[in-house]
């Protein structure tokens, strides 16, 4: 796997989660020219099932992908189907929610 996709760096935590996570690199590019980077402390980026469903990349009806993005570095990222939780956690986050 890359350290890079697009104008995206990945972090070490990223790149050694992420084949275990099944989050590859064809998904990523498929995703992550829609991932608007801000100057914020932390971007939160959730991909909707009905985004990834268009994308041929959707792993149930319910299941989003989460990827945190600071600036152009790939933080972490992982699937999850209640991420309602995440804007109780992340206070200083900018949302960005990709659906179609």
């Amino acid at each position: 796997m890359n350290n890079q996709i697009l104008e995206f760096r990945k972090t070490d935590h990223f790149l050694f989660s992420q084949w275990d996570r099944s989050i590859d690199d064809q998904m990523l590019y498929k995703i992550l020219p829609y991932v608007e980077c801000t100057k914020c402390e932390k971007d939160v980026v959730l991909v909707l099932p009905s985004f990834l469903k268009k994308k041929g990349l959707a792993k149930g009806e319910e299941t989003c992908l989460v990827l945190i993005v600071k600036r152009n570095l790939i933080i972490t990222g992982y699937w999850c189907d209640h991420p309602n939780y995440l804007f109780k956690k992340e206070k200083n986050a900018h949302f960005q929610i990709l659906y179609i």
